[in-house]
């Protein structure tokens, strides 16, 4: 019996027994974005005053209830991997179901379907833009993962670590991927702390997903509210182990990689923000050693004075490249399974691998419920002989003799997201970015643009 599998089986063994205990119906949005900070925050967006699946939950019995989203994008791009000629225009939309079983105040069942459509989209319509009806969540829950003393959750489930950068959901795309797996966590007055064992769920087209059999990530981490005011600091620690990688010579081999790390994020009065990371990579791919590491640096500061509230920000990203093809020391940072949408442009064409960023930006608040954006960045190789890697980690362009410069290019962002209430929601957005002397020299000469017209909608 497959883990998911047992994980239905269990759930529907739990329900079997259930009693007459208060449910509260939460599922993370799931209709739209939940994580992306230019979007405005629920405190400042007014309640709905009606939500349909809430009509339906009313009746129900308070043991079980339901939610629903619906997000539908129209989007397009033109020189997709900085090539003439390589554009496209399509409609995604996504739609998902969730059911929520509490038949013990310290039991939560969850299952989430989803179905992701590309309409007019160039074949072929695979994920992440297209997913027929797949098992998104399903997992069985033990006391309270968000306050509990002790808990414990199992299944198909979202995972985050240092904010979703090294270890999140995707959510941007149109079928997000998720994770087989467990955690366990133990919450007290400052101190939170999590261990898991999980695999990244491989999105099928048709069907129900899987995971990878031998790709599989270990985590701890804790985060800590005391240290400093206003501000919490995350050390992690991260073991991924995956089967047929290739080394630096192209034999397929083992990866055994560990990543240590810490992450801190706060504010100092109410105009500074400021936010840190530092990673550590090392452990090996078959012969090869790897030796790699990552870093960023975002500040900023908040304007509350005039008519409307405006921050600038200024962010710095590292992580490293490999200096030498046939070394045998694999220096190319491991992205591992981030959330990267907005963190190093709109459009994401960059990965955390062999990159140096540097991003300047504003937020204006033209009300409470509706947000304005811009960003500049710049980006760079960070070793002329390590190549330039795409969002997804793969390599675009390398010039292994490192004689093509390290300007990879630069980005300018516009966007723009307005709340009608806390279920419906409207956004549009532009991204350009205007390829530099690496990209040139390596026949890529293209400027990549991005546009998209977004709705969400959540029914609870």
């Amino acid at each position: 019996m497959s883990f998911v599998k047992w994980i239905a089986y269990l759930a529907i063994t739990v329900f079997a027994g259930a009693i007459s205990v208060s449910a509260q119906c939460v599922a993370n949005g799931p209709g739209g974005s939940k994580v992306n900070p230019n979007r405005p925050a629920e405190t400042d967006t007014p309640e709905a005053h009606f939500s349909p699946v809430s009509a339906v939950n009313d009746r129900l019995p308070p043991w079980i209830c339901f939610s629903g989203g619906y997000r539908t994008r129209f989007e397009g791009y033109s020189g997709a991997s900085f090539l003439p000629a390589a554009s496209d225009a399509y409609l995604l939309t996504r739609f998902r179901l969730g059911m929520l079983l509490k038949p013990l105040p310290w039991v939560r069942v969850y299952s989430e379907l989803q179905d992701a459509t590309a309409f007019m989209k160039t074949a072929p319509r695979v994920p992440p833009y297209q997913e027929t009806w797949d098992l998104r969540r399903a997992y069985l829950e033990l006391g309270d993962l968000e306050a509990g003393h002790l808990a414990v959750r199992a299944g198909r489930q979202d995972l985050s670590i240092a904010d979703g950068q090294l270890l999140g959901i995707s959510y941007w795309r149109n079928a997000s991927r998720g994770y087989d797996g467990v955690q366990l966590v133990s919450n007290w007055p400052g101190f939170n702390a999590t261990v898991m064992a999980a695999s990244p769920v491989l999105l099928s087209e048709n069907g129900l997903s899987h995971h990878a059999p031998g790709n599989n990530i270990y985590a701890a981490d804790a985060k800590l509210t005391h240290l400093a005011p206003h501000a919490v600091f995350e050390p992690f620690a991260l073991w991924r182990v995956s089967r047929q990688l290739k080394t630096e010579e192209g034999a397929a081999a083992k990866l055994d990689e560990k990543t240590v790390g810490a992450y801190w994020a706060g504010t100092v009065g109410s105009h500074w923000d400021y936010t840190a990371e530092i990673a550590r990579q090392y452990g090996h791919l078959g012969g090869d050693a790897v030796r790699s590491w990552a870093a960023m640096a975002i500040g900023g500061f908040t304007f509350h004075s005039g008519r409307f509230k405006t921050r600038a920000f200024g962010a710095y990203d590292f992580a490293s490249g490999d200096q030498n093809p046939r070394d045998g020391v694999r220096g190319t940072f491991d992205q591992l399974f981030p959330n990267l949408h907005d963190r190093l442009g709109l459009a994401d064409q960059f990965s955390r691998q062999n990159l140096k960023a540097l991003r300047a930006g504003g937020r204006l608040w033209l009300r409470g419920n509706w947000i304005a954006a811009a960003a500049w960045s710049d980006d760079w190789l960070a070793s002329s002989k390590d190549g330039f890697y795409n969002s997804a980690g793969s390599i675009v362009a390398r010039d292994t003799a490192g004689l093509s410069g390290t300007h990879i290019g630069g980005e300018v962002d516009l966007q723009t997201s307005y709340r009608f209430n806390r279920n419906l929601e409207f956004g549009v957005g532009f991204a350009h970015v205007w390829p530099g002397e690496f990209l040139v020299k390596m026949n890529h000469p293209a400027s990549y643009n991005y546009p998209y017209l977004m709705m969400n909608y959540n029914f609870f």
